[in-house]
């Protein structure tokens, strides 16, 4: 077992899986020379967060599909299954760019919903959202993945699989990822690992690019010239759906390789779509209209996400120039895109360079968890979240039926009443907001966290998330419903 790092920062105190609080001692905090805010939820306020307005969403009959693990890409803000001869005001009024996509079934929902059956586990040690977390993966790995290119289905249009293989968005390609790498990160399942490879060597021989060093959109041509595309997603959704949680669990020399492809997406992103000047991320490059601010995919989200993805990259590379271009690119970033005044975060700069105050979920979340990463190592970047997390308690939260809305807007930052989830909204950005948001609440307010994994191995290299973190205990018990298969108590400090 390869020893985790042990780097100083602000203490995070996880200990996975107990079913009573352990108690640890603290190192010293002398060395941090600001302090979190005292009234910083906690990360029992996360847990019951997530608990109590996320998952009564996802945990229901008409959530699982038929066959279970077939989750369905549209159901009713009430949580029920669409009866599509009359479906609900939220879908027969939605705008058109949702309603054209009806009758597509996508692989990357499926996936998508997978991801937060593991997070539910993880946080909840619940066996039968484990089940659930394996039944999302089995269906990927029967349905969705083609075994003659390694290739994953877009989505299915009556039982047909669309598009044809090199039609298929690197981007979908890599959220059909996702699912499979959260399970593999809890349970590190071989078999699933073999189709993880599998598909991520399709991304990297067929999408990779030599002329641009990147990965391309698409690779089959097409009227729309497609294939000309330079998308930031395409090379940034390799790293948050699978490689950064998957490579640090790899055999040594295989990753050292996935270890390279981190740095050349790093690289490629920093090169080619950073613009250090106004500390922000183009979405698309192939078309000079669209490096102006209010463009496709230049907002505070993709840009937060990718300083988040390059820090981290940093810290497991031990690249300290790529840590600091993103730690100073994403204090920044968040100075722009907070607003005192309503305590919460914008969502992009307009055209004119003013703030935009709409909230839209998933910005939202990418920006509560980069300052709540940055303030590992900086409480004072803390500063800002018990306000931003105060709004999305109060205001995000559907409070009848569950999850969070898609956003909200005008003077009094009403709700959107459009579906909660279609083809591009699951739970994946709400549970990941969730889970990070009570990692970092323990780190800050110096508490122990609880985890949950399930390898066979009781000694398998275990990590907390994204973050590092020294093991200083661990226990194990079998695990129901899954023989061979363990339920791994263990304490982690020292995390950053």
């Amino acid at each position: 077992m390869s020893k985790p790092l042990v780097l100083s920062a602000s203490l995070l105190f996880l200990v996975l899986g107990l079913p009573a609080r352990a108690q640890l001692t603290p190192v010293s905090q002398a060395h941090i020379q600001a302090q979190a805010p005292a009234d910083l939820p906690t990360g029992e306020r996360w847990l019951r967060h997530f608990r109590e307005d996320l998952l009564p969403f996802w945990n229901l009959p008409d959530a699982w599909g038929t066959p279970r693990g077939d989750f369905p890409t549209f159901r009713g803000n009430d949580g029920k299954a669409v009866d599509w001869a009359k479906p609900p005001a939220e879908l027969a009024d939605a705008p058109g760019w949702i309603q054209a996509e009806f009758g597509r079934d996508y692989v990357r929902m499926k996936s998508r919903q997978t991801y937060v059956y593991g997070v539910a586990y993880h946080l909840t040690g619940d066996p039968k959202m484990l089940e659930l977390a394996r039944d999302g993966v089995a269906f990927i790995r029967a349905k969705a993945l083609d075994p003659a290119t390694g290739s994953a289905v877009s989505w299915f249009e009556k039982g047909a699989p669309k598009p044809e293989v090199l039609a298929r968005t690197s981007q979908d390609l890599a959220y059909a990822e996702l699912g499979m790498a959260m399970y593999y990160y809890l349970t590190r399942d071989e078999a699933v690992l073999a189709d993880i490879r599998r598909l991520k060597d399709h991304i990297f021989s067929q999408y990779w690019n030599p002329d641009w060093q990147a990965l391309r959109w698409v690779v089959k041509a097409d009227a729309d010239k497609d294939q000309l595309r330079q998308e930031l997603v395409a090379q940034l959704d390799q790293v948050n759906a699978y490689l950064l949680l998957v490579t640090p669990l790899l055999p040594p020399r295989e990753r050292r390789a996935w270890t390279t492809d981190l740095k050349r997406l790093a690289a490629v992103m920093v090169k080619d779509y950073h613009d250090a000047d106004r500390h922000l991320f183009w979405g698309t490059i192939d078309d000079p209209a669209q490096k102006r601010l209010g463009s496709r995919h230049t907002d505070f989200g993709h840009t937060a996400k990718a300083y988040w993805m390059l820090e981290r990259i940093g810290r497991l590379t031990h690249d300290q120039t790529l840590v600091d271009l993103a730690t100073t690119g994403a204090k920044a970033v968040l100075k722009q895109a907070y607003l005192p005044d309503s305590g919460t975060w914008g969502s992009r700069l307009r055209r004119d360079g003013s703030v935009d105050p709409g909230k839209e979920w998933w910005i939202y979340a990418e920006l509560d968890q980069l300052a709540e990463t940055l303030a590992l190592r900086d409480p004072a970047q803390a500063a800002p979240l018990p306000r931003t997390a105060d709004f999305w308690f109060r205001r995000m939260v559907d409070p009848v039926n569950h999850e969070v809305w898609g956003g909200a807007g005008g003077p009094d930052f009403e709700p959107w009443q459009g579906p909660k989830i279609h083809q591009w909204k699951s739970g994946y950005h709400s549970s990941e907001h969730a889970l990070v948001g009570y990692l970092t609440a323990q780190a800050l307010h110096h508490q122990p966290a609880v985890l949950y994994f399930a390898p066979r191995d009781p000694k398998a290299v275990l990590r907390p998330y994204f973050f590092d973190g020294r093991l200083a205990k661990r226990t194990s018990h079998p695990l129901p419903g899954f023989p061979g298969r363990r339920k791994v108590e263990a304490a982690f400090i020292e995390l950053k």
